[in-house]
């Protein structure tokens, strides 16, 4: 009867009624079902607050059948608890199981360079997964995301004679998280070199990648290759707010999973003005709340793989593709909304493209379809990881406004220029928020600027240059 059930709620599940299946699922999972089976249910308890439920119920099924998918949602639990040596052991479980594949040991050395400070273990861990992903099995994306943190910690050791070697490797894979501050660190290390033309070089190519950096145009007149009044001008991005608004970025620590995004935006956000509205990348959000699905623990299916094949496949070099054109986010989209109302959205997307017409196919999908951000969009450590926006997000917004005394939004912004206002209090015109916001200010590389503190400013001041 157990059995019947399990197939039962796996029914559900595809047809989209997420909380039947869920409730389900965590009545009658044990530690010997699928892993699929195990992780809905850990999600379920998770929600209710049954944290060591949840525990037991993974550690158990990584005894049975280990699978990096419950492994990090183990993770992620003892990583909120600051159990960062049992994560580690959860990690390193999944790389004796998976000896072949990267990601464990990406995982691994991201526990050690990010939560336990270990830089020379991390070190060792992301050699490991470069040199398997040199192999060609495990895809192109091990590639870049090993690249980038041994870059990163070449760079804090100042060894630069190999932080120059890794990045030249870096730079040949025109990758996405390949960002205009590796332009910068690689044309300086070949200037050090004496090797001018080859810096003139990329340099020339990071103007071209990255049109809108400002510090890639500032290096190019320094180093003595031109005026930057003489690059192609900087496109413009949005529309430009009126001068009555000031768009403040705030800098921020590294938010990480298992952070209270409330508690972070009291930490930074202080001294608001009547009028203010506080802003936070849907994006970030998400990651806080533990909506994060990494690469290697969540295979694509059948039908994730066939409906990506639909989307546009264009890969711009150093600009990734369409979100939705990788088989993993598809995938998740089928994991949270079900089957069922994917295909359906699939459906009517395709139909919108006959007809001339954008966007069916984010109508059908809701809110969850439009706020996955894929691989290689998010800072270290979770660049190799599909993120979805907040569970509730106009929730979220009225306890961020309740707590900060002015009005709050959770927004997600690229830089095509286009805003969303995916969640917000009750005092925000949503419209007019996404107009001020369509330039982008939090940035989508390492500004590392998730909040934006939209202002309202007197006549007399919004008069004054700035």
């Amino acid at each position: 009867m157990r059995l019947i059930g399990i197939y039962i709620a796996w029914l559900l599940d595809v047809l989209g009624l997420k909380r039947l299946s869920r409730a389900w699922f965590a009545k009658l999972a044990g530690p010997e079902h699928p892993p699929y089976v195990v992780y809905v249910a850990a999600k379920a308890f998770i929600s209710q607050g049954e944290i060591e439920k949840a525990k037991s119920l993974l550690a158990g099924s990584m005894m049975r059948r280990p699978s990096v998918r419950c492994g990090r949602l183990l993770m992620h639990l003892f990583i909120r608890s600051r159990e960062y040596d049992r994560a580690l052991e959860v990690a390193a479980t999944l790389c004796e199981k998976s000896p072949q594949s990267p990601w464990p040991y990406l995982l691994l050395g991201d526990v050690y360079n990010f939560f336990l400070g270990c830089k020379e273990d991390a070190y060792q861990s992301y050699l490991r997964a470069l040199e398997i992903a040199r192999s060609g099995s495990s895809g192109v994306n091990p590639l870049k995301v090993a690249y980038k943190r041994i870059c990163l910690l070449l760079k804090e050791q100042g060894n630069e004679d190999q932080l120059v070697e890794y990045l030249s490797e870096f730079l040949k894979l025109q990758a996405s998280n390949f960002h205009d501050n590796e332009f910068v660190l690689l044309t300086r290390g070949l200037m050090r070199q004496g090797r001018t033309d080859e810096a003139k070089e990329v340099l020339s190519l990071g103007v071209k990648a990255y049109p809108r950096s400002g510090p890639l145009r500032e290096l190019w007149e320094t180093l003595g290759f031109g005026r930057k009044e003489e690059l192609p001008p900087m496109p413009v991005r949005g529309k430009a707010p009126p001068s009555s608004v000031r768009l403040v970025p705030v800098r921020t620590r590294l938010f990480l999973e298992g952070e209270d995004p409330v508690q972070a935006m009291q930490d930074y956000v202080r001294d608001v003005a009547p009028g203010d509205i506080a802003t936070l990348s849907s994006c970030v959000a998400g990651l806080m709340e533990g909506r994060i699905f990494m690469e290697g623990a969540v295979e694509p299916g059948f039908l994730a793989r066939t409906l990506s094949r639909f989307v546009d496949q264009k890969n711009v070099p150093f600009g990734g593709a369409a979100p939705m054109s990788n088989p993993l986010s598809m995938q998740v989209l089928l994991e949270e909304i079900g089957s069922l109302r994917t295909l359906v959205a699939a459906f009517a997307g395709g139909l919108g493209k006959i007809l001339g017409k954008k966007g069916w196919f984010y109508v059908i999908g809701g809110k969850d379809a439009g706020q996955i951000d894929d691989v290689l969009g998010s800072l270290p450590p979770y660049d190799y990881y599909v993120i979805m926006g907040p569970e509730d997000p106009c929730g979220l917004a009225r306890r961020i406004a309740s707590a900060l005394g002015c009005e709050a939004a959770i927004v997600d912004a690229n830089d095509l220029g286009v805003a969303w206002a995916v969640g917000y209090s009750d005092g925000v015109d949503p419209r007019w928020l996404e107009q001020v916001m369509s330039t982008n200010p939090a940035g989508n590389q390492e500004q590392q600027t998730p909040i934006v503190l939209v202002r309202k400013v007197p006549e007399i001041e919004a008069s004054e240059p700035r």
